[in-house]
């Protein structure tokens, strides 16, 4: 960054942080110990020598362009969106904002890919599911925020309660911003209603996936345009760990799992478990049955069979308030959300749905500044969430919006955006839902990990190691595409020789320590 670009952002920097102070008032601004940033940025002296508020003018900063790399299927029409966003943001930040939506299966690869030939990119969606966190952490992918945020993001530190910043701590530091929606983490299947009233599916009754093999047998036989059941590589023992009582601190797919109310906090490996023998033995069922799509293994993302209406359940995501409306919107059809455990808030629940700044990211101050824009407007949230009004959405009232078919834009993936609770309603979402939300994030029950933060530095070998047999297993086993008896024995074997008793080891250790100042 050049002395004139530094200076210039330093004289916006004070006017965008006055003008937030005036507007909220005395606000929550702790962001835990304070540490050098791993970047360039405006420093303290040239804020405080940074002409008056008054003399702020957004225009003398260069336009820069940022990329965003999410989670999603790509719109016909995001050209247009992104041409709108950036007319709009002209005068606020001078940016130019790129969307780039990767199919979720394949996110993780592809940012592996472009972390490993040098970035190129700024924001990424990273979570303990997709484009994992720790490890993109423990390789150095990510920035550390912390004096970003104190810097550049007033409002987001105003909005976000200081529990969702300990979920994303690493080593003491943050390195993604958590996206605000719902954190209350619930495990739910997502049944067609017309099915179930068909097939006489009482879903009160519904406590597991194992509760579904009666009626998935009888939409087999009889609706044989169908897929009974949502699968793919992504792998769906993730969407079952509240249902077995698991929270998977560690990441996604890595061993290291604690019992919500286990107050010994010891550590087990979940792959080895009773609970994960049983749900593997059900999918390898399922999938003689033919309740799953033939390349489940290696299908990266059903989100067109979602839309196509093909799937007669759907898995994955939270219960929520709202959250069948969400779906209607994505299917057309009327769906029921059945939730299979009891709520329960996780630090994996928080971490689940973020967003990172890139190391390699040449803006990382902008970068910032644009999700702090992003956490407070409304009309941008709604301009990446919805589109463009009369194009791709039309107001039913004034918090209210339905989708116009055909449209070309609608990535029907409004948490993946920053601030969910900035959004408009979705036609048939009742209003106040984003107050319901807040309060079930309250009043869930809470893990008795919740706080903690893994440090994976010591292990990143192992964690390495152990990431490419998962990727090798993982998507078989889960699809039921191998029979259980003999590959579950020998993936817990490579899993060992990967290092996996080391990876609990460690975790136990700093679970330990962590008690101890409890």
């Amino acid at each position: 960054m050049n002395k004139r670009t530094t200076k210039a952002l330093s004289v916006a920097l004070i006017g965008i942080l006055s003008l937030s102070m005036t507007l909220a008032g005395c606000g929550k601004n702790e962001t835990g110990p304070s540490k050098p940033a791993a970047t360039e940025t405006a420093s303290a002296t040239q804020t405080q020598e940074a002409a008056s508020p008054q003399t702020t003018d957004v225009s003398k900063l260069d336009n820069v362009d940022l990329t965003w790399y999410f989670g999603g299927t790509s719109q016909a029409d995001v050209g247009s969106v992104e041409k709108a966003i950036n007319e709009y943001l002209k005068d606020k930040l001078n940016i130019n904002i790129h969307l780039k939506a990767v199919d979720w299966g394949s996110l993780g690869q592809k940012m592996q890919l472009a972390n490993a030939s040098g970035g190129g990119y700024d924001l990424a969606f990273t979570s303990n599911w997709a484009n994992d966190y720790y490890q993109n952490v423990n390789k150095g992918a990510f920035l550390p925020l912390d004096d970003l945020l104190k810097q550049y993001a007033p409002d987001i530190m105003q909005t976000l309660p200081e529990g969702g910043w300990e979920a994303t701590r690493v080593n003491g530091e943050i390195y993604a911003v958590p996206n605000y929606q719902i954190w209350a983490r619930t495990d739910v299947v997502w049944p067609m209603k017309e099915l179930t009233d068909k097939y006489s599916l009482d879903v009160a009754n519904v406590k597991g996936y194992e509760d579904f093999t009666s009626f998935l047998e009888k939409v087999k036989a009889g609706e044989p345009n169908l897929i009974p059941f949502e699968n793919s590589k992504v792998g769906e023992f993730g969407n079952a760990v509240v249902h077995y009582g698991f929270d998977e601190f560690v990441g996604r797919n890595v061993p290291g799992v604690v019992k919500f109310d286990d107050s010994n906090l010891r550590v087990l490996n979940q792959f080895e478990s009773p609970e994960y023998q049983s749900f593997v033995t059900l999918m390898r069922d399922w999938n003689q049955k033919g309740f799953f799509r033939k390349d489940a293994a290696t299908l990266t993302d059903s989100t067109a069979d979602r839309k196509a209406a093909k799937l007669a359940v759907m898995v994955g995501g939270t219960v929520k308030p709202g959250g069948d409306t969400e779906m209607k919107s994505l299917t057309q059809k009327d769906v029921l959300m059945v939730g299979v455990s009891q709520p329960v808030l996780t630090t994996s629940g928080i971490i689940a749905t973020t967003t990172a700044i890139s190391k390699s990211s040449k803006n990382p101050e902008r970068a910032m500044m644009f999700l702090n824009l992003l956490y407070k407007d409304k009309t941008l949230f709604n301009l990446i969430a919805h589109g463009i009004e009369g194009k791709h959405y039309k107001k039913i009232n004034d918090e209210t919006v339905e989708t116009i078919k055909d449209g070309g834009y609608d990535p029907g993936t409004d948490w993946v955006f920053g601030n969910q609770f900035n959004g408009y309603y979705r036609n048939g979402q009742q209003p106040g839902i984003w107050e319901e939300t807040i309060k079930l994030n309250e009043s869930a029950a809470q893990s008795v990990l919740l706080g903690f933060s893994f440090d994976p530095t010591p292990i990143k070998t192992e964690i390495a190691q152990i990431a490419t047999v998962t990727a090798q297993y993982v998507p078989l086993l889960e699809t039921g595409s191998v029979d259980p008896e003999k590959f579950l024995p020998e993936f817990i074997d490579k899993l060992k020789k990967a290092g996996s008793d080391k990876v609990i080891q460690e975790a136990q250790k700093q679970i330990d320590a962590w008690k101890a100042t409890k």
